[in-house]
């Protein structure tokens, strides 16, 4: 199944951690129809699930690191027809292990591709494009830590 077949057509609510070393912020790279987009890890909360379990469990999947959520700091919505996604982005308060690349078992074809930590001159080498929308204005990573309520893409750091 596509990446659209699987979340189109549908509101999906995601959760995202900002997981940093330093002052550097963890990101996960995704090869989506052909092109490169780096984003915090995170993904969708299933039914029944809280939203500080599903993080704790995207990041197990995506990253391999235990994570411990901490405060809920933002929201933005994410629309590109036919995905829509409302995004929950939380601080993570502390982590356990090695970040070591994983999987989404959601889709077949596999759309993470690297992992790594980007402070402020390794963030200035992707082009916007190739960022998550959160980072597109973003000078120094550690600035969306003060963000709060609702993230508009016009919005910027």
């Amino acid at each position: 199944m596509s990446l659209h077949d699987t979340f189109g057509h549908r509101v999906r609510v995601r959760v995202c951690g900002l997981c940093y070393r330093q002052e550097a912020l963890l990101l996960v790279r995704h090869h989506l129809d052909g092109r490169t987009l780096w984003a915090p890890p995170g993904g969708g909360v299933e039914p029944g699930e809280s939203l500080r379990t599903a993080l704790v469990r995207e990041f197990r999947e995506e990253t391999g690191l235990q994570v411990v959520p901490g405060e809920f700091l933002f929201f933005s919505e994410f629309i590109d027809p036919p995905l829509h996604a409302i995004e929950l982005f939380f601080s993570i308060a502390s982590y356990r292990g090695h970040p070591a690349l994983g999987s989404d078992p959601e889709i077949e074809e596999q759309l993470l591709r690297e992992l790594d930590f980007f402070d402020s001159r390794a963030l200035q080498r992707l082009t916007p494009a190739e960022r998550h929308v959160v980072l597109q204005n973003c000078n120094n990573p550690t600035e969306l830590l003060q963000i709060r309520g609702e993230f508009k893409p016009a919005d910027r750091l």
